[in-house]
């Protein structure tokens, strides 16, 4: 069950990468708000290495596409606060104009990407764990404050788009997430989480459309 679960959100972000993709396709891959792709790249990659696991077998094969899995969660999760900052920016938020808070959300992704490298990926040891059918390799030393830093920017950052623009989608998004990761307590050996990343990015990208869409016409304050 599991297994098709983990295929079918692999598809799925497949399907986001390329909905991204369109929603720059009048923009340069440069653009900041585009670092919503290496999460993306990020997750295709983690969800159809954790539904071949099985398939792998237990060993080094496994094992070294799994750590791959951690790098990228250490170098893309960060760059969601970036893509905030520029949707922000985008959509004329004062402050994201103001070089100290570019600046300092610049930092702290940098701060968190270099943490999570000294804390996390330096000496991993992973472990193989078979859970539902679904074989992984996992790490009893994973930190968490990656996740916990930019839910919460997220949700500034949701909380701030409901006043000015009245638009409520990051805020499902991340309090999908919230919900999931207490539920995720009595369903241990369901992918909760899996789905609700997978609903945050959805929610991130109805906010890029939102921006996307009316680029051409101007957004009333």
């Amino acid at each position: 069950m599991n297994t098709i679960v983990y295929f079918s959100l692999g598809f799925g972000y497949i399907l986001l990468f390329i909905w991204s993709l369109l929603l720059s396709k009048n923009h340069s891959l440069a653009n900041l708000t585009n670092t919503i792709m290496l999460v993306i790249i990020g997750l295709i990659y983690d969800n159809f290495i954790i539904a071949l696991g099985r398939f792998f077998g237990e060993g080094g094969v496994l094992e070294s596409l799994t750590y791959s899995r951690y790098l990228f969660h250490a170098f893309f999760t960060p760059t969601l606060i970036i893509f905030a900052w520029s949707i922000s920016q985008t959509l004329d938020f004062s402050w994201a104009k103001k070089l100290a808070w570019k600046r300092t959300l610049i930092l702290l992704t940098a701060g968190l990407i270099l943490y999570e490298l000294i804390t996390s990926i330096f000496g991993l040891k992973l472990e193989p764990n078979w859970s539902n059918g679904v074989l992984t390799y996992e790490s009893n030393e994973q930190s968490g404050l990656i996740v916990i830093v930019v839910t919460f920017v997220l949700f500034v950052f949701s909380i701030l788009l409901i006043k000015k623009h009245r638009l409520y989608w990051p805020l499902v998004g991340v309090l999908f997430m919230l919900l999931c990761a207490v539920l995720q307590r009595w369903f241990n050996d369901f992918p909760l989480m899996n789905i609700a990343e997978f609903i945050l990015i959805v929610s991130l990208l109805l906010t890029k459309r939102f921006v996307v869409q009316n680029e051409k016409t101007p957004i009333s304050n």
